[in-house]
C-alpha cells in the first residue's frame, strides 16, 4: 500500500465510524400498547415524530406488566428507550430505578402540561408525564343488552352469564379493579375475602391480559359486556359496532397512561426530544380525540363528541376522578395478585 493513501484511508474509516455512531443515535425503540391505543399512540405521536426529525422509530406493542418486567432485564443495557406504562405499574418502574430522570430544560412542553400529569421522585426528579387519563367502567353491546348496567353488581345478573370479560392482574386495570371490589364488598387490602366469593360467582367468559383481547371479544360477541376503558369502548363504538360506556354507580377507577424514559438509554438526546413531541399540544389534542383519555395538558382543543366522552365528563376535569392510592395498592399487588391467580381465576 502506497504511504500516501494511508492518511485518506484513516480519515475515511474515521468519518464511517463516526457517521455509523450517528446513525446509530437516530433510532428510537418505543414501547408501546398493542390495539387501538398502540394504533393511536403511532399516529397521533410515533409516526409525525418520526417524519419531522428523521429518527427512525421502531414500535414494540406490549402491556404495561411486561414492558415493566422487560426493562427490569435490561437493567443498565436497555433495549427499549421510550417506554408508555401505566399509572401504578409506573411508579413500581420508578422505584426500581428503570425509567430515568426528564431534564425540564430539554422538554420545554413540561410547561404546558397540569400539574397532576409530572410525576416526581422524592428528590423533586420527573420520572413520568401523563399522556392521558381514562376510567374503568362498563362497556355492554346495546343490541345484546336491553337493560342498562347501573351497578357493577349488575354483571352478576343471569342475562350475562358467561358473557363477561375482566381484567386480569397483568393488565393495568387488573388489580385496581380487584382493590375496588375488596372496597365495595367491606373488605381491605388485608381481607378481601369477601370480594373474592363474590368473584367467585361470576359467570365469565374469560379474563383479559391485553385491552385488544377485551375489544376482540366484544367485537365478536363472546362478550356481551366487559369492565373495560371508557377509551378502548368508545373507538369500538367509532366502529360502529353498538357498544356503550357507563360508569357505575360505585364509582369506576381511574388512572392515566405515562411515558418515561429508559435509565441508560444510549439515545438519551433523540429521547428527549420524543417526549418533548409527545406531550405537545397537538400530539395530546390528537390522542384525546382518538383514544377519549383526558388530555393532561392546561390547553385542550378537542371536539364536543371528544369531551362527552372523557372519562370525567362533558363538565368535568382531572380533579372528578377516582384514583386508587398507588402506594397502598402496590404494597400488596403481589399478595392480591397471587390471591386472584389462586382464588379467583383459578377456583
Amino acid at each position: 500500500m502506497e504511504l500516501r493513501r494511508i492518511p485518506v484511508l484513516l480519515a475515511a474509516t474515521a468519518f464511517l465510524a463516526t457517521t455509523g455512531a450517528a446513525e446509530a443515535q437516530q433510532r428510537l425503540t418505543v414501547a408501546t400498547y398493542g390495539g387501538n391505543w398502540g394504533e393511536a399512540q403511532k399516529a397521533c405521536i410515533l409516526d409525525p415524530f418520526a417524519k419531522s426529525s428523521g429518527v427512525q422509530v421502531i414500535q414494540e406493542t406490549s402491556v404495561s406488566t411486561v414492558t415493566y418486567n422487560k426493562l427490569k432485564q435490561q437493567k443498565g443495557n436497555p433495549a427499549i428507550d421510550i417506554a408508555w406504562i401505566d399509572g401504578g405499574i409506573s411508579e413500581l418502574a420508578a422505584a426500581d430505578g428503570v425509567v430515568g430522570a426528564i431534564d425540564p430544560a430539554k422538554v420545554p412542553n413540561i410547561a404546558g402540561l397540569i400539574d397532576e400529569a409530572v410525576y416526581r421522585t422524592k428528590d423533586g426528579k420527573i420520572y413520568a408525564l401523563s399522556t392521558g387519563f381514562y376510567a374503568l367502567g362498563i362497556a355492554y353491546n346495546s343490541k345484546d343488552v336491553k337493560a342498562p348496567p347501573q351497578s357493577w353488581w349488575d354483571l352478576w345478573k343471569p342475562e350475562y352469564a358467561g358473557k363477561v370479560t375482566l381484567p386480569s392482574p397483568v393488565n393495568a386495570a387488573g388489580i385496581p379493579l380487584f382493590a375496588h371490589l375488596i372496597k365495595l364488598t367491606g373488605g381491605t387490602l388485608d381481607n378481601p375475602a369477601a370480594a373474592v366469593e363474590r368473584l367467585r360467582e361470576l359467570k365469565v367468559s374469560s379474563y383479559y391480559d391485553a385491552s385488544g383481547v377485551a375489544q376482540a371479544a366484544l367485537q365478536s360477541g363472546e362478550a356481551i359486556a366487559a369492565a373495560y376503558y371508557n377509551t378502548a369502548a368508545w373507538a369500538i363504538a367509532d366502529k360502529g359496532i353498538p357498544i356503550v360506556f357507563v360508569v357505575p354507580n360505585e364509582g369506576a377507577p381511574s388512572a392515566d397512561i405515562r411515558v418515561h424514559i429508559a435509565e441508560g438509554t444510549k439515545n438519551l438526546d433523540a429521547a428527549l426530544s420524543f417526549v418533548n413531541y409527545t406531550v405537545s399540544d397537538e400530539a395530546m389534542n390528537c390522542l384525546a380525540e382518538r383514544l377519549y383519555v383526558g388530555p393532561p395538558i392546561k390547553n385542550s382543543k378537542i371536539s364536543d363528541k371528544a369531551k362527552e366522552r372523557m372519562p370525567w365528563g362533558a363538565g368535568g376535569t382531572v380533579k372528578n376522578l377516582a384514583i386508587p392510592n398507588w402506594d397502598a395498592i402496590n404494597a400488596k399487588r403481589q399478595a392480591l395478585t397471587e390471591v386472584w391467580n389462586r382464588q379467583v381465576a383459578g377456583r
